[in-house]
Parts: C-alpha cells; sequence; structure tokens
C-alpha cells in the first residue's frame, strides 16, 4: 500500500508534464499484476522518471529566475526608450505644429481618401473616365493634403504610405481606362482665336488643326471667325470611330479631314462601313451617324 501511496504522489509531482514523461502509470490493480522483477523494474522507471522531472523543475526555476531578470531589464530598457521617444514624438508634433487634438481629423480625412478611391475603384473603365475631372481633383486635393503638416505626422506613416499606394493604382486605372478618342474641355479666354488655340502646346502645338476644333464644335460656332470668352468648347483626342454628318458634307470630304483619314480617296471605306445606312454614295444627310473604319 505503501508503494501505491508513493506511486501516486509520484503521478501528482509529474502530472504538469505527463505528455513527455516516458513511464505509462499503472493503477493499483495494474501494479498488483505485476510480477516481482517487472515490480523493480517499474519502480527503477519510475524512479528515473522522478529524477528526470526533478532536474526538469530545476532548470525551469533557474531559467525563470533569470527570465525575470532579463524582463525587468527590458522593461527598464523600454520604460527609457519610450521617455525618450515620447520626447522625440513631442518635439515633431511642436515642429510640424499639430497637437494630439487634430488626430481626430486627420483620421477622418484618411477615411474620407480610402472611401473616395473606394468608389472610384468600383466603377468601369467607361464610368471612371467620363469621372476623370472628380478623380483627378481628389488626386490633387490628395497630394496638398499630403505635402501639408497633417501628412507628415508619425503616427499616421502607415496609413498615408497605404494611401500613397492606392492613389499610384488609381491614377494608373484612369490612364488604362482613357479610350482611344475622347474630348477634353476648354474655357475660351479673351484673345483666343481657334488657330491660336490649336497652337498651344496642351492642345495640338499645331495652328493647321484648328479645323479640328471647329468641326467639333459646329452645335455651338457657326462662324469659325467668332469665338466668346466663356465658351466652353471640345477638344477631339484621338481619330473618331464615328462622324455625324452636318449640312454640305459628303463621303469624299468627310474622308479628306485631318481627323478622319486625311486622304479624300479614301471614302469608299467609309461607304463599305455604313452600306445599311447609305444607299447612294452621292446621297447624304445631316445628322446621319456613320462608323469609321481604323485598322
Amino acid at each position: 500500500m505503501k508503494r501505491i501511496i508513493l506511486i501516486s504522489l509520484i503521478a501528482l509531482l509529474v502530472l504538469p508534464v505527463l505528455t513527455q514523461a516516458r513511464v505509462t502509470y499503472l493503477s493499483e490493480k495494474e501494479y498488483k499484476a505485476l510480477k516481482k522483477k517487472e515490480r523493480v523494474a517499474y519502480w527503477e522507471n519510475l524512479e528515473t522518471d522522478l529524477a528526470e522531472l526533478q532536474q526538469r523543475k530545476a532548470d525551469a526555476i533557474a531559467n525563470q529566475e533569470r527570465y525575470s531578470a532579463r524582463i525587468k531589464e527590458v522593461n527598464a530598457l523600454l520604460k527609457t526608450s519610450k521617455t525618450e521617444y515620447d520626447k522625440i514624438h513631442g518635439g515633431i508634433l511642436a515642429f510640424l505644429g499639430v497637437t494630439k487634438a487634430d488626430f481626430a481629423a486627420i483620421m477622418n480625412k484618411i477615411k474620407f481618401f480610402n472611401s473616395e478611391i473606394a468608389n472610384w475603384n468600383n466603377l468601369t473603365d467607361k464610368e471612371l473616365w467620363k469621372a476623370k475631372k472628380s478623380v483627378r481633383a481628389l488626386v490633387v486635393e490628395y497630394n496638398d493634403y499630403r505635402g501639408s503638416k497633417f501628412g507628415k505626422v508619425p503616427d499616421f506613416r502607415k496609413d498615408f504610405s497605404d494611401l500613397d499606394n492606392k492613389i499610384a493604382n488609381l491614377e494608373a486605372n484612369l490612364a488604362s481606362a482613357k479610350p482611344k478618342y475622347y474630348e477634353d474641355d476648354y474655357k475660351i479666354v479673351k484673345g483666343d482665336w481657334l488657330s491660336k488655340i490649336a497652337q498651344y502646346s496642351f492642345i495640338y502645338g499645331d495652328m493647321s488643326k484648328w479645323p479640328v476644333i471647329y468641326r467639333a464644335n459646329r452645335d455651338q460656332i457657326k462662324d469659325p471667325n467668332l469665338i466668346y470668352p466663356d465658351q466652353v468648347i471640345k477638344i477631339p483626342r484621338g481619330l473618331p470611330y464615328e462622324w455625324k454628318v452636318y449640312k454640305g458634307e459628303c463621303l469624299w470630304r468627310i474622308a479628306g479631314y485631318q481627323e478622319v483619314y486625311n486622304n479624300a480617296a479614301k471614302w469608299p471605306l467609309i461607304y463599305r462601313a455604313n452600306k445599311d445606312k447609305i444607299k447612294d454614295p452621292d446621297l447624304i444627310y445631316p445628322n446621319q451617324i456613320f462608323e469609321i473604319p481604323r485598322d
């Protein structure tokens, strides 16, 4: 019975580490069923196992003391480091002219930019390009804010770094959404005339292209020599894939336009592409819309 009690005591001592023990502990009934030699071997195994566990416990206590000392050392270093960090951090905020009270507003601005970018990213290419003015305005607003004192607060470094990537992706998406043909707006200022506008470097850099502008705005420019300040006109970009017929036009004239083929002899291309609308190539009518084939 004493042996059984001792075995039970040993089992209690090693209970936390049973999963790592080498000995399979027996019940009282199993122990009584052992032969004498088996009991001796079992007992020797228990003694060995107990010795190993006691050594592990001693090692753990020693490690615990060592780790406790290290923890105290690290905590002291951490306290010193935090004190220095808070000092430098406060200096940075003071230099920027930003207080902790500004943090909520900065975070709200970050949320605003993230929300706007998410909205633009949900659009189709066509919708995104149609909204290009608003998208570009958002990019300008972000860049201005990013360059302000609020964009330099170290606490929001990761937020702004993420936004930098998102803005770059948005600009790339806008660029890829640009159609082969589109129209920009231009607001006429005093002293402008069509050839002068066409010569601007940000328009065509070529005054001879003024008819391209005129033809794109025939709905509001009746006389190409008469344009007025504050008029908003369209500036064609690229080559059109469709053409709306105006009074006095014919297929060879349309084909000869710079923005179409710049070659009147190519009129049959338009005719063949629009045979369902053109019964006689010599008879076309205002407001008809023709496809302009492109290679």
